[in-house]
């Protein structure tokens, strides 16, 4: 695959050339490369020729990975270092020795800020009120295509509000989700490229994310993943030490009600929303998130209820309750355990396929161990600022953390069974519940 960039009008514009091996690779992904200029708007931040020529490869990199067949052809000369680095975690394709010896690899040392991939979602709130006073939160900005159901109202009003109690936040308007049909992120941590591309010029030392247990540990999944002997930490650890930032995850020791619980209790609670479809403030209450967390919200104390029934006779959340596992099934089986089902009968034919007998108290705590995914000068006050809203994980919590594996149940009767009617559930919904 060849790439390219160029600098024109305050944006960087980057273009991908695809050669045979990539077609064929491509063939068998589940999403497919658009050939499209990808833009990052920087805004009059920094001139876009002023960025090091090492942020702009790994940000190709991350644009371009899963469709990359045997050769990438980086858009401009990189330091050695870097070359060394991204390629000892890059396997499947070589990347064109395109090195410059004059040119000096990225290495920070000491008086730099940690930045915060922010999206204005719970998970990424609560990464933000346990993290220093002085982070920096960039948003990735989403153009807003004919025919989206994108609303980028709620983000843009919590990144103002978070600016006007005095936080730098960075705001970056890119396309780069139109790099693939379905639309969405190349790569997992692709919404770092805004933040990586000013990185330098806002002196950050480390980058974080909102990544929970649930995503980062299996937890909800199927099986337990040791997240720090995994692919996923060494490659992207690796990619970004290779540019000077440090990649932290202070929240992936908390589960989603753990971030629901630190939303609740911490004054940046308020700027958080998760619905990326309704207004500030107004939820469009018809997605698998609103669902989700509505349902989340009530089993911990809140007002509501009323809108289950009418978020269960949208499309979109069958399918996702239809899933076997449902996604962040934990989560839906926590709340469950904690709503008198006899108040909501049409919510039974979700626990009856469900393991409602496992103790999930360890949702409520944090994982210690996960304080190694944080960069070492920050794990005191970030630790500090984690216990002051939620306990710390027993052994025995932790055991069922390590140990977690839902595919005895997932191969039971019950699980079986319980998914049959479900399905067949959706067919007479509104006729039982009007």
């Amino acid at each position: 695959m060849k790439s390219s960039v160029e600098f024109r009008d305050g944006k960087i514009l980057m273009k991908f050339e695809n050669e045979n091996a990539d077609r064929l690779l491509q063939s068998d992904l589940p999403f497919k490369m658009n050939e499209i200029e990808i833009f990052f708007d920087l805004d009059g931040k920094i001139k876009p020729h002023e960025v090091h020529p090492d942020l702009l490869a790994l940000s190709t990199i991350l644009l371009c990975n899963p469709f990359v067949g045997e050769e990438l052809s980086l858009p401009v000369p990189v330091s050695e270092e870097f070359h060394k680095k991204a390629q000892s975690v890059i396997s499947r394709y070589k990347l064109t020795p395109n090195t410059n010896s004059e040119i000096s690899n990225i290495n920070k040392t000491g008086g730099s800020f940690p930045g915060l991939a922010f999206s204005g979602g719970a998970d990424s709130s609560a990464a933000l009120a346990i993290m220093p006073s002085e982070t920096i939160p960039i948003f990735l900005n989403r153009p807003i295509a004919k025919g989206s159901s994108y609303n980028s109202e709620a983000p843009l009003e919590i990144c103002k509000e978070l600016s006007d109690v005095g936080y730098d936040v960075q705001v970056i308007s890119t396309n780069l989700e139109y790099i693939r049909t379905p639309v969405g992120f190349p790569t997992d941590l692709a919404n770092a490229i805004p933040a990586i591309l000013l990185s330098e010029y806002l002196n950050l030392d480390s980058l974080a994310f909102g990544t929970i247990m649930e995503s980062g540990f299996g937890l909800g999944h199927s099986k337990f993943i040791d997240y720090g002997r995994g692919a996923h930490w060494r490659f992207y650890s690796t990619l970004f030490d290779s540019v000077g930032i440090e990649l932290s995850m202070p929240v992936i020791g908390v589960s989603e009600i753990g971030t629901a619980i630190i939303g609740e209790k911490s004054p940046l609670g308020h700027y958080s929303q998760s619905c990326i479809r309704g207004g500030w403030g107004k939820p469009c209450m018809r997605c698998w998130k609103c669902f989700r967390k509505e349902l989340l919200a009530f089993s911990l104390g809140g007002v509501g209820g009323q809108n289950f029934l009418d978020m269960m006779k949208t499309n979109e959340v069958q399918k996702k309750l239809s899933e076997f596992p449902i996604s962040h099934e934990n989560v839906v089986a926590y709340a469950l355990q904690r709503i008198e089902l006899s108040d909501f009968p049409y919510l039974k034919p979700i626990a009856d396929k469900l393991d409602m007998s496992i103790d999930l108290s360890l949702l409520e705590t944090w994982y210690p161990g996960s304080i190694d995914f944080v960069p070492s000068k920050n794990r005191h006050g970030i630790r500090e600022k984690i216990i002051e809203y939620l306990p710390i994980m027993n052994p025995t919590q932790e055991n069922v953390l390590k140990t977690w594996d839902m595919r005895p149940h997932l191969d039971s009767e019950k699980a079986r069974r319980g998914q049959e009617k479900l399905t067949s559930f959706w067919q007479d919904l509104s006729i039982r519940f009007g």
